[in-house]
């Protein structure tokens, strides 16, 4: 069920029959004008037929179901659609599954997103990764595409080694009780790495003969030493112990040491490293849980590498005619041996250089842009997918394109072409700058636990239903994520997402309570026959235009993965409908027609924006 569909439809069938053009041709030209006494929809007559001037008469006799009333104005036909036979199929007609259109071929499609490193707990930066992630899997799932949701697990980069290095250090000790697992992992992590940072500093110091370059090092030293001590302030015997126990050694080789036997696969390092990596992920899960964010598969980078699929990869490319040595390593030349049609069906930007891709250090161990190869492979393989995406920062679009020029050249020419990188900006939270490796950062449960502060606060102040504080903070956090286009950057400030008054989720949360809640306090039967159309005026008549647009925007956002458009619909829908409900009465209303009108309205306003809501994971209260 379509409205304005079958409205353009209609139209350029019309048009079409008149101009002698084909109808699909006349649809592509149909516009919604920028001003209302323009009309409902517009035709720039002209594209469709250069002597469109020779039927203007009977251009303007066109009339139909859903078309009320056509007027030329220059080259335009400016077409307004009648209210009633609209309202009968856009409101009178709306049922609970509105708006939710699915397609006719549903795909496999495989979403990977969030994907932290298991070092410390997520924060604002894994925050946008997270949300879009899950947006995007609803979004093709509201579409009827069978959707897999994945996390991958990154345990075998250095980063992990050097957490699994501090907690040896430390004698392999369990977590506290009382403190969550990733939090306390990622102390750990942040203490040891500042504590290789300040050794390695000060060796650089003691090295180096200029001047000036000697006291640039010294001032990072300076800073780094700064790091140390606010970390030994959250935990100082645990500090005092690593930095004691770590004296004298060569941390570098300790760490890669850990890094070989690892992907060697020996016994005990991988007990110990799958012990601390189930750690985090324990946290992980607990955070997003909060969000309603969820996977369906976690797969481990580690077995991608015991179970040889790397090892098959690396061979199989060795042997590639873009074999290539680089900086002592074995790598492909990307640049010189992807032309320029493949470029383009790779989406690989004109003009970008890429570099070249190593496949293996000098020492045997692997880069993940290498591991990552066999995990798109396994992707596509396991769940027989169509299309994979991949939600990540833009910082990763050269080794994105990398990735899929790798697959090109190995013979996957349909999985590279079908890998989309879902590229999006970082979160700035104001007043902040973070760095995971120094321990500087704000969780995400810390924000959570601000924003829960703020939107109790509010909910008491409108002596609100406290049960529902839960579902606002998750509004409240997702819809300034989702409001924003993903290649533009957002700014967080937790002061200003909670609003019951305008532009946030918890505004469009109250909207809906609003609706939900006139039509609870009605004791009437909705009744069709007694309906006033001529009451379909102003804010009302936009509503209806919208509740008409409704199935094309919501299939047009979710088929471009632009959950922004959807939030901009929804809070303009919300917006109208609030200025209406502030203006006229409803259930107060005498007249009867006018009444069952105004209902009606209602009730389509609380459908879509249940089902709108419902696709960006936002809940639809009932009761704020």
């Amino acid at each position: 069920m379509n409205p304005i569909g079958d409205a353009k439809f209609e139209l350029a069938k019309s048009v079409g029959v008149i101009l002698k053009v084909d109808e699909g041709t006349v649809l592509k030209y149909i516009t919604y004008p920028p001003r209302k006494e323009q009309g409902d929809l517009s035709i720039p007559l002209p594209q469709i037929s250069k002597s469109y001037k020779d039927k203007i008469e009977e251009l303007r006799t066109i009339k139909g179901n859903l078309i009320g009333r056509v007027e030329i104005s220059g080259i335009y036909l400016n077409t307004f659609l009648d209210e009633k036979n609209l309202f009968h199929e856009a409101i009178m007609s709306i049922g609970d599954d509105y708006g939710i259109e699915k397609v006719e071929t549903p795909l496999n499609i495989v979403v990977e997103h969030t994907s932290a490193n298991p070092i410390h707990p997520l924060h604002i930066g894994h925050l946008r990764n997270s949300i879009l992630g899950d947006v995007v899997a609803r979004m093709l799932r509201a579409r009827g595409h069978n959707v897999n949701v994945r996390f991958y697990v990154n345990d075998t980069g250095r980063q992990v080694a050097i957490l699994i290095y501090g907690l040896k250090k430390l004698g392999y000790p369990d977590p506290p009780s009382g403190v969550k697992k990733d939090y306390w992992l990622g102390q750990i992590y942040a203490m040891t790495n500042v504590i290789m940072e300040i050794y390695r500093l000060k060796l650089e110091v003691d090295n180096t003969e200029d001047e000036k370059e000697r006291r640039e090092k010294l001032s990072k030293l300076d800073d780094m030493v700064g790091s140390a001590n606010s970390l030994r302030e959250r935990m100082p015997e645990v500090f005092d112990n690593l930095a004691e126990s770590m004296k004298g050694e060569d941390h570098e080789k300790e760490v890669s040491k850990i890094i070989e036997l690892y992907e060697g696969g020996n016994k005990e390092i991988k007990e110990v490293v799958r012990k601390y990596v189930g750690y985090a992920l324990e946290g992980f899960i607990e955070s997003l849980n909060k969000l309603h964010i969820s996977f369906d598969t976690f797969d481990f980078e580690s077995d991608l590498i015991w179970s040889g699929e790397v090892s098959k990869v690396i061979k199989s490319l060795s042997s590639s005619p873009a074999r290539m040595e680089y900086k002592g390593a074995l790598a492909l030349d990307l640049q010189n041996y992807v032309d320029q049609e493949v470029r383009k069906d790779l989406s690989i930007p004109e003009g970008l250089e890429i570099p070249p891709l190593v496949l293996m250090r000098s020492d045997g161990t692997t880069l993940y842009t290498t591991r990552d190869i066999a995990y798109t492979l396994l992707k596509f393989r396991q769940f027989n997918a169509t299309k994979v995406i991949n939600v990540i920062a833009e910082q990763q679009m050269i080794p994105q394109i990398q990735l899929r020029a790798a697959l090109y050249l190995a013979g996957f020419k349909k999985e590279a072409s079908n890998l989309i990188h879902y590229s999006y900006g970082m979160v700035n939270l104001q007043g902040m700058r973070m760095s995971g490796r120094l321990g500087k950062y704000i969780s995400l449960d810390e924000i959570y636990t601000m924003i829960t502060e703020i939107a109790k606060a509010k909910v008491k102040e409108k002596r609100g239903a406290m049960e529902s504080v839960d579902e606002v903070v998750n509004s409240a956090i997702r819809y300034p994520i989702l409001s924003v286009a993903p290649n533009k950057p957002v700014s967080f400030n937790v002061d200003n997402v909670v609003s019951f008054e305008q532009n946030s989720g918890p505004y469009l949360q109250y909207t809906y309570a609003r609706a939900f809640n006139v039509l609870a306090k009605n004791q009437e039967q909705l009744d069709e026959r007694s309906v006033s159309y001529e009451d379909i005026v102003d804010e009302k008549r936009e509503i209806l235009m919208m509740a008409s647009k409704f199935p094309e925007v919501f299939s047009k956002a979710c088929d471009e993965l632009a959950p922004e458009d959807l939030v901009a619909f929804l809070r303009h829908l919300a917006d109208t409908f609030n200025k209406w409900y502030d203006k006229e009465r409803i259930l107060q209303e005498p007249d009867k027609g006018k009444r069952m009108t105004r209902l009606y309205i209602v009730k389509g306003v609380e459908t879509i924006l249940r089902n709108g809501l419902g696709v960006l994971g936002i809940s639809p209260l009932k009761r704020m």
